[in-house]
Formats: structure tokens, sequence, C-alpha cells
């Protein structure tokens, strides 16, 4: 049956209050698509073949004609005895056309003849609102003679069929066409099945009459009202028998009591309901066309997903599993009222998530919203949903960098919020100097030229974060002064027993051996923690060992011991018997240095292996990319 195959059947066989959509795939109620629609004809006033009937004018007004299109989908029990005939001649073709709003859904037609049916009929359908029309069914008493096509009664399949062109009986006789086999359709909602169901336009091409065989018209005494009943495996209402008439059927070449195109709206399984363009059906009877969606879908035939619901690509309802298919809603955090599928991002995504939000509102940016635009950082304290997740960045205009060309405003870290600072200032707005620099303008901060720190707006040096320590302006690599007496039992607890010895215990001229730099392989043989651009700044006798300190301007490598910029320390461990230390660091001198680490303590080394050479751009340049390209 028609209707077990076909989910649009289905759909009506289904009972109960609560939606059939709820998890599952559904189709609007069936009906007379030419109900409460208008039916035109060749032979009718102003149709389109005017030729027959001239269109009215003030001067001849269209004439009254007694059996109008309208009488072929008017109610058959309320109006049993009204049909349409038509005014051509005998000889003549004549054309009965249905013409949609949109598209539809069509499962079969049924049409009932007052006249003896036509001898040759065509039927056809058009789903592009009548520029192309294509063949459903040709009808003819000879498929060879009319149309030289084989007769589908004695090969199935076939495009012609004599079933319903014969002339009896002389009235009431039937014309039933099945847009579905008998098989059906395993998913009425497939690409393949819309093909077969769906249409705009409906053309009934009349091509040649025929006359009763009888030469008496049949008998009129009867003045009671039959039943008609169709096939079955229609499941469609009984149709009352027209009332005899005065008028012999041969009157007319053709005419028509009843036209019946079954058939819903197109919804593609999301939809139960559907409605008028205007929001309320004119007609109690008149099947309307604009679906009610359901499954988060959109459109006038839900084709689409909502626009919130574009995370997953639209799917029409399955209508045979059931599968609803539903669109899936976009993660956009409550910043975006609709977003768009993209294929890129779906396909990036394992096929697991290809929405993308549209224009995300609350200085939002990003696929999903998730991040704050450029001029905004992620306020710490609010979720991510709150419309106030992000806050202006607050930048200080001196120190703090210009933004980059084509961008309005300042410019800080999304998250936290910290501006682009100009040298030497720190702090999250570029409000301050670095501890180690002074003077906050325009150019930024200036190093201090002291060991550690200097007064942030003179740029005098701060002595008292030394008052424990002794301090040396000489060369690393020239004579230590004797200071026996600041050997520390500290000093002695926390280094390792290589370092434990003094130079304060001897004496004698220093010479250093300088050790060269000829290419990257000479960094790499050696396998160095570190290696850095620094300035020397200060040496520290603390009488187990010695202490530099440096100003890193650039970290080409690290190794376990965190680097960054500012001020750090070395700590030479190679002695001589003069009481040396080897190679020679210079305060004041830019050098670039690398040398080992003693991770357990945190320290950076210098040996008699770590390279120490005065610094050049030439040279950062050559290490830089030496060391980017890897050791062999």
């Amino acid at each position: 049956m028609l209707a077990i195959n076909c989910a649009l059947i289905l759909a009506l066989m289904q009972s109960g209050t609560a939606s059939r959509c709820v998890d599952h795939a559904c189709s609007p109620p069936m009906g007379n698509l030419a109900s409460g629609r208008s039916l035109t004809s060749l032979s009718g006033c102003c149709g389109n073949g005017s030729q027959h009937s001239p269109c009215p004018t003030p001067l001849h007004p269209c004439p009254v004609d007694l059996h109008p299109p309208a009488h072929m989908v008017d109610d058959p029990f309320l109006h049993p005895a009204t049909w349409w005939a038509s005014g051509v001649g005998t000889d003549q073709e004549e054309e009965v056309r249905l013409d949609l709003e949109t598209r539809f859904c069509l499962t079969h037609v049924v049409l009932l003849f007052h006249s003896p049916r036509p001898a040759a009929m065509a039927m056809e359908r058009s789903q592009d609102f009548g520029r192309t029309w294509e063949t459903l069914k040709l009808f003819a008493q000879n498929c060879s003679l009319a149309f030289g096509l084989p007769d589908d009664t004695g090969q199935p399949g076939s495009l012609c069929t004599s079933r319903y062109s014969s002339a009896k009986p002389c009235s009431r006789g039937e014309v039933i066409f099945r847009i579905l086999g008998p098989g059906g359709l395993v998913d009425p909602y497939s690409p393949e099945g819309l093909s077969q169901l769906t249409l705009t336009n409906l053309r009934l091409r009349l091509l040649k009459a025929q006359t009763c065989p009888l030469s008496v018209a049949p008998s009129t005494s009867s003045s009671s009202i039959g039943l008609s009943y169709p096939p079955t495996d229609l499941n469609l209402p009984l149709l009352p028998s027209p009332q005899p008439s005065s008028e012999p059927p041969a009157s007319a070449p053709f005419a028509i009591y009843t036209f019946l195109a079954r058939g819903t709206c197109l919804c593609h399984g999301h939809s139960e309901h559907c409605l008028h363009s205007g929001g309320q059906d004119t007609l109690k009877d008149m099947v309307p066309g604009r679906c009610v969606c359901t499954h988060h879908t959109a459109g006038q035939h839900c084709e689409r997903c909502a626009p919130l619901y574009n995370d997953r690509p639209w799917r029409a309802a399955n209508g045979s599993s059931g599968e609803p298919h539903p669109c899936h809603k976009c993660e956009c955090y409550g910043h975006a009222a609709s977003c768009h599928f993209s294929q890129r991002a779906w396909l990036s995504s394992g096929a697991t998530s290809g929405g993308v939000c549209d224009e995300c509102r609350h200085n939002t940016a990003g696929r999903r919203c998730q991040r704050c635009r450029h001029g905004y950082h992620r306020h710490p304290a609010m979720h991510l949903g709150s419309s106030h997740i992000c806050t202006r960045c607050w930048c200080d205009p001196l120190g703090s960098l210009p933004a980059s060309s084509g961008e309005e405003g300042p410019w800080c870290h999304p998250r936290s919020g910290q501006c682009h600072c100009r040298p030497g200032v720190g702090g999250t707005g570029c409000s301050h100097c670095l501890p180690g620099y002074w003077g906050f303008g325009e150019e930024g901060c200036k190093p201090c030229a002291c060991p550690q720190n200097c007064d942030p707006h003179t740029g005098l040096c701060l002595d008292s974060s030394y008052a424990n320590n002794q301090v040396f302006n000489v060369p690393m690599g020239g004579k230590i002064p004797d200071m026996d007496h600041a050997l520390t039992s500290e000093g002695e607890a926390v280094w390792s027993k290589e370092l434990a010895v003094s130079a304060m215990h001897y004496t004698g001229k220093c010479s250093c051996k300088e050790r060269k730099l000829r290419s990257v392989s000479d960094l790499c043989k050696t396998k160095h923690a570190y290696v850095i651009k620094a300035s020397v700044l200060s040496a520290h006798d603390k009488g187990s060992h010695a202490e530099v300190q440096v100003k890193v301007r650039k970290v080409l490598r690290s190794g376990q011991v965190p680097l960054s910029h500012g001020t750090h320390s070395l700590y030479p461990i190679s002695w001589t018997i003069r009481g040396c230390t080897c190679p020679i660091l210079n305060p004041g001198v830019e050098y670039m240095l690398a040398g080992p680490e003693e991770a357990g303590t945190g320290r950076l080394l210098v040996t008699m292996q770590s390279v120490v050479v005065p610094w050049t751009s030439q040279l950062g340049a050559h290490i830089s990319e030496g060391l980017r390209q890897g050791c062999p």
C-alpha cells in the first residue's frame, strides 16, 4: 500500500496530542492540492488559449460559464451535480492546468469524468514554475498508435497505459495515477524520493476526445445520490456519484466532475503543520504551503537550519528509519544571534563542529566568540557567557607602544591584559620603569648604570641593596683583592666541594688565554646550556667564590634554569693558581656568553670551557641563525 510505503501518509495515521516531530521524522496532513486554488483551461474565459474565448472588456464582459473549472474542485458532497465542461470543438485539444505558489509533494491524481474519458491524454508536471515540463504518464486506447510507446499492460514500466482510456463507462469513468509504483519509496525525503514527488505545476493535456458508443444517453430516471468507491490502496475518502443531468455527456468533448491532486506541503520531514503565507488558513480544505518547522530548521520548506543552529550540515529527515536529523546549535556563549556553517571548520574538527558565529557582540571575537577582540582583554572574574567578559585595555600612552597600522586603540594580551610596553617599562598598563631602569618617558626607560638598581626617577644608584656584599668594578680575569675575611660559612654550605676554594688564598700575576669562537659548531660541540647576550655590570668576591652581575639583553638558548631579560648572576668557577678567574669579563662591555648551568642551585656557571666574546651585530645574527637551524 502507498500509505505504508510513503511516510507522508504514515504521518496521518499516527494519533496523540504530543508532537509527532519529537525525536522523529514527521510530515503535515495531506489533502487536495487543487482545493482553494484556481484551475485554468484553454477554453476558459481569459484562459491560456484566449483564441477560444477572448478576455473580457467593459463592453464585452466574460460570459457566464455554467460549468467553470472551479466545479472540478468544489465539495463533491455539497455539490454532487456540478462539473467542468470544455468549450473547444470535438477535434480540438484541451488543457487543464493547476499552478501552485510553491513546491509541494504529490502522491497521486484521481480524475472523475462526466464525459467519456479521452482517447489520448498526457499528464505532465513542472518543478520550476512552468519553465520546463516533464511527462508523468500518457493515457491512450492504443499507446503504439498515439505515442509510439508500448503499453504498460504488456510491458510494465512503460510511460503509456491503456487502462483508463476506454470510452466506457460513458460517464463517471475514473483515471488514477500513482506517482510511486507499487513498491513505494524507502525514504520519501531522500533526494531520489523528492525528485519524484515534488512539483509546482500540474497539467492535463486532453489530446483526443471520443464519443460514447451507446446511441442514447444514460438513464436519468434515478435522482438518488450514489457512492463512488476509489481503489482501497489510495486511502481516499468516498466520492458521491453525481446526480444525472438532462444535459447529455456528448454536449462537450471533455467534461470532468472531480479533479483530485493528493499531496502535502514539502517540509523534508521536519514539520507536522503548514500555514499559508499570511500565517492563517484562508480556506478550511486548502493545503497550505509554508511549513511550521521543528528540529531547529527554518525556511518555507524547512530546507535550512535556524540562524543559531548551523554547527552541522543541514539534512533532511529519514522517512524510513524515522531519524529526524535535527540541526545542532552553535556554541557562541550568548555573544551572537546567528552562525553559519563552514566546510573548512567542519573538516578540520574531524566532522564534529563546523559552526562559525556571526557578528560577535560584547567585544568578543573568534569562531565561537570565545576570545576578546583587539583592544580588549578577558575579565578574570567573569564567566565566558557574561556580557561583560571583555574589558577595555588600559595602556599608558607614554609607556606602551602605539597600535599597529590599521588598528585602532591600544593593544593588550587578550587574557592577561598585559600591554605592549616600550623598552625598560613594566606593569600591566606599562605605567612605570622596570627594576634596573629609570627615566619613564616617550622612549621608555633607560638602563641603570649601577650594579643592581637605581632611583627610577633620577637614575642615582641605590647602595642599600648591597650593604652585605663587597662590590668591585674590576675586570674579571684580573687580580681580585685579598678578602680572606669575607669567607662565610653560608657560602661554604651551599656550594659544592669543587667551588669551595677561595681565590683569596693565592697571589701572583694574572694572565688568561683568550678563547676563540670560530663557528656555531664550537657551541654545538661543548653543548652549552645557555647562550646569551649580556652586559657585565660588576664583580663580587664572596670569599669562597666570585659572583658577576650581568644585564641579559637577549636569550639565544636556555636550559633548565629559566632565563629572561634583566639582571642575572654568573658564577666563575675556573680559578688559577695566581688567584685569577678566566675568561675575562670587563664591566660595561657587552658579551656573547655561553656556558654550563648547575640545575640543582639554578646558577649559571662560567668555566674555562665557556665562550666569552665581545658582542657584535654580525656575530649575533650568525649565531641566532645557526641555533635556529639546530646543531648537526
